[in-house]
């Protein structure tokens, strides 16, 4: 079976990132005996939608390929985890993690009380349909290329225009929607995409570290987060708790914008 993992490095930001890191990746290919595809210039050079959107078009590019993993660049891979290609059944085509709304984090991470399933997709201008079981979250995805290549690319090519306030699930919703409602879909163990976000916003720890950033001047955490484009956790505890995470988990997601740590994680 050929299998890849894909990652998207478009910009001197995220090549700074990948190279960072790139020894995580490396080692992860080298470990689950697949390639590693480096997407270094955008899907789409004609922008019909945005960079975040032409992930629906990297199946398209690795069709050769019997069954591929994306991997966003902000994430820590743990160094015990699996294969995550075998966490997709022969008979799905598509897999990624749900989040799950009945949990206190989810609902203190977010702030919402009551939205459904079906509230997610119809605000983003996707008609009522059977099979749907929940959004996701674009940063790990597991996929058959030839299976879904097709029905990304029909879409992205669409005039379909998703009104929603959350810009960044723009990817997200047409992936799960395409695949839930085409019996394509798998859902990952959440171990395959913890996301820091969550862990900080949604439980007790989380929010207690981020109430020591109180004793930083706002202006600064605003100057620093527009020069950097990431949040500052300049302590000790941020790191303690990350690494913590990482060893229940197999893939920790450092999504929202929190950095990730500068020193080793699997220690």
């Amino acid at each position: 079976m050929k299998k890849v993992i894909c990652l998207l490095v478009v910009g001197e930001k995220y090549k700074q990132i990948y190279l960072n890191n790139k020894d995580q990746f490396e080692h992860y290919a080298s470990k689950t005996n697949a390639s590693l595809k480096i997407i270094d210039t955008p899907p789409d050079p004609s922008f019909y939608r945005s960079l975040l959107v032409q992930k629906l078009l990297i199946p398209g590019l690795v069709r050769e390929y019997d069954v591929a993993l994306y991997l966003d660049l902000d994430i820590v891979l743990n160094e015990n985890a699996p294969s995550l290609f075998d966490q997709l059944p022969d008979d799905k085509a598509f897999g990624a993690v749900i989040d799950n709304r009945d949990t206190e984090e989810f609902k203190k991470t977010w702030r919402i009380k009551n939205e459904t399933v079906e509230d997610y997709f119809s605000v983003r201008n996707f008609s009522p349909a059977e099979n749907l079981q929940g959004s996701i979250n674009g940063g790990v995805f597991i996929f058959r290329p030839t299976k879904v290549a097709a029905l990304f690319e029909d879409y992205y090519y669409s005039g379909h225009n998703i009104k929603a306030k959350e810009k960044g699930s723009y990817e997200e919703a047409p992936m799960a929607y395409l695949t839930q409602t085409h019996h394509l879909f798998y859902a990952l163990d959440p171990k395959c995409n913890v996301q820091m976000i969550y862990k900080i916003r949604g439980t007790q720890k989380g929010r207690r570290i981020n109430r020591q950033r109180k004793i930083i001047p706002k202006f600064i955490l605003k100057l620093y987060k527009k020069k950097y484009k990431e949040e500052w956790f300049p302590f000790d505890s941020y790191h303690v708790f990350a690494r913590e995470i990482l060893k229940e988990s197999w893939i920790l997601h450092f999504a929202g914008g929190y950095p990730l740590p500068k020193t080793k994680m699997n220690k």
